[in-house]
């Protein structure tokens, strides 16, 4: 059931880590709950009921670990960790009360480059 039901929990992920990083968090939440996940339901992926694209990318531990390096505990900042390290490249974040900041420069180390304006 759940082997069926993969195909769409990481298509719904995939495009939340693809697309869903510079929204806030009332536009997230509109865009996977009531877009993609309709859209895709609508065109017949099977895919896991009320799926939750952060359990996709990130378990407990995951999580656990991230805060425990310093991430704070809301849901966006987790959201961001989450999209952060399932990237390959370089993704875009938006951080306007630089709470993630610290968390990222200890994760990636003083390579890291961060832009303001």
């Amino acid at each position: 059931d759940l082997s069926v039901k993969l195909i769409g929990n990481c298509l719904l992920s995939s495009a939340f880590v693809g697309y869903i990083s510079p929204f806030s968090m009332k536009l997230r939440q509109g865009l996977w709950k009531e877009a993609w996940t309709p859209d895709i339901s609508e065109k017949g992926i099977p895919m896991t009921d009320k799926i939750d694209p952060l359990s996709v990318l990130a378990g407990e531990a995951d999580i656990a670990s991230w805060q425990n390096e310093g991430l704070p505990s809301d849901r966006i900042s987790i959201e961001n960790a989450a999209v952060l390290t399932s990237c390959s490249r370089w993704p875009l974040m938006i951080d306007p009360q630089l709470q993630g900041v610290k968390w990222i420069k200890q994760r990636l180390g003083e390579d890291l480059t961060i832009l303001q304006f």
